[in-house]
């Protein structure tokens, strides 16, 4: 299949039409593939079918915004979560079947999905551009297969969560931070999220599920986390109040009922409210954050009276360079809202700020300039914003999901002498409806999922 151009946008924005030609190897891209797809601009195929026919598809009843994807013992389970006003939020668990071969699914199956709430139909197969894929590391999946997902478990929650990340070894543990950091115990057996842990961003919370006697409403909210893959014994909480809480989660409760918490350190990392953290690849002490105060700031567990700025913006932050914004609050233009960490190496991070359709991507070594930006410009023609970043577990893809309601991807492996390269083609791209609240990589494979309105569609984008 020839792809020549970006297809035009589903906004307001003007399409891509005078992008260089993809080459043929890089198309690879999965589709949910049936009669009612329709080829756009001969790269990316519109959708037109409706969402309840789609293979690989989930249809929630509440719209969601995060999402994270591991394959372990209990299977394919996907965490989501729903993105409401007020205080009627869940958190799902979704669990994933898969299906051989046509990679679609039969009557049987379609029956049984939907008894349990799933609008799903053997409509068709997915399709992959060009034959091609990279190999996954799973053996079990293979590029002609589909899912059918179904909801196995969910728990209430009154705020939106604002990050979801399954613990990195690959047990069923799921922490979700909302106005406090919770991690939930999966139940595969009875279907249960149980909440293990509470954790609040103030050093007085003492951790574990028995600090509910204190007031939580009290504490700053938390923003993000990370969990170490090293060492998953170790969580980083981020919070408005301008600290990072490192919390060490290996001690066992008295009681021996449930794991606790401790708090290992805490600082005040930023002059404003911060926003994401990451520890570095393979690293158990060293971790950076970005913040509203528009710097990016690498820190070491082992000498906490040093820091350093690895970015910052040229123009300093004052007061009346606020934007005012919901509830009173007020951000930085030039603020960083997203942060990740390669899982390569050590060296480079990347970021996004806010409203902006660029990802800045920083060497450790070169602080100060960014050594490759991604361009989600298109010549100028778009100009819709960047929600979240993803790097791929294995190889050095970066995969975005913006505002323009298209998941891309973008190869970030090519070196290059220029401390300022652009990167201004994505190899891989995939089209919604709606807008993209978030992607994420299914663990050590190939396999992708796009959250957009109240879907999660899975991918194989190898």
């Amino acid at each position: 299949m020839d792809w020549n151009a970006l297809r035009n946008k589903r906004t307001s924005v003007l399409g891509v039409s005078s992008l260089p030609k993809l080459q043929q190897q890089q198309a690879h891209i999965r589709f949910p593939q049936g009669g009612n797809y329709t080829l756009a601009n001969d790269l990316f195929y519109a959708q037109t079918a409706p969402v309840e026919s789609r293979a690989s598809h989930y249809l929630s009843q509440h719209p969601l915004f995060c999402a994270d994807w591991i394959s372990g013992p209990a299977g394919e389970l996907v965490a989501l979560s729903s993105f409401r006003e007020g205080f009627q939020n869940r958190i799902q668990v979704v669990s994933g079947q898969s299906r051989r071969g046509s990679g679609g699914i039969g009557e049987e199956d379609a029956g049984e999905a939907s008894s349990r709430g799933l609008g799903v139909s053997a409509a068709g197969s997915p399709l992959f551009a060009d034959g091609k894929h990279l190999p996954s590391n799973s053996s079990t999946i293979s590029a002609n297969d589909s899912f059918v997902f179904a909801c196995a478990a969910e728990t209430l929650v009154d705020y939106p969560v604002t990050s979801l990340q399954w613990e990195p070894r690959g047990h069923e543990r799921l922490a979700a931070s909302l106005e406090v950091l919770r991690l939930y115990q999966y139940s595969p057996e009875y279907g249960e999220l149980v909440q293990t842990h509470l954790l609040a961003n103030n050093s007085t919370a003492g951790g574990g599920s028995g600090s509910n006697s204190t007031d939580i409403n009290t504490f700053p909210p938390v923003t993000a986390f990370d969990w170490n893959k090293s060492d998953p014994s170790l969580i980083i909480t981020l919070s408005v109040d301008t600290t990072c809480t490192v919390w060490d989660l290996s001690r066992l409760h008295l009681l021996g009922k449930n794991d606790t918490a401790q708090v290992r350190t805490q600082l005040i990392a930023h002059d404003l409210e911060v926003f994401d953290v990451k520890f570095l690849h393979h690293s158990t002490n060293v971790f950076a954050s970005v913040s509203n105060d528009g710097s990016m700031r690498v820190f070491d567990l082992r000498s906490l009276e040093h820091l350093t700025i690895i970015y910052e913006p040229s123009l300093a932050t004052t007061d009346a360079s606020l934007s005012p914004g919901l509830a009173g609050t007020h951000y930085n233009p030039q603020a960083l809202l997203r942060l990740l960490a390669l899982n390569e190496d050590q060296h480079h991070l990347a970021t996004v700020g806010v409203n902006l359709n660029q990802v800045l991507i920083i060497d450790l070594r070169m602080p100060g300039v960014p050594v490759a930006t991604i361009d989600g410009l298109f010549d100028g023609q778009s100009a819709a914003a960047i929600n979240l970043i993803k790097w791929h577990p294995t190889k050095n893809l970066l995969a975005t999901g913006g505002d323009d309601c298209q998941a891309l991807v973008w190869d970030c492996s090519e070196q290059s002498p220029r401390p300022d390269r652009a990167i201004d083609t994505p190899v891989l791209a995939y089209s919604e409806d709606l807008e993209v609240n978030s992607v994420c990589w299914r663990r050590d494979s190939s396999w992708m999922g796009v959250v957009s309105g109240k879907g999660f569609q899975a991918l194989h984008a190898g």
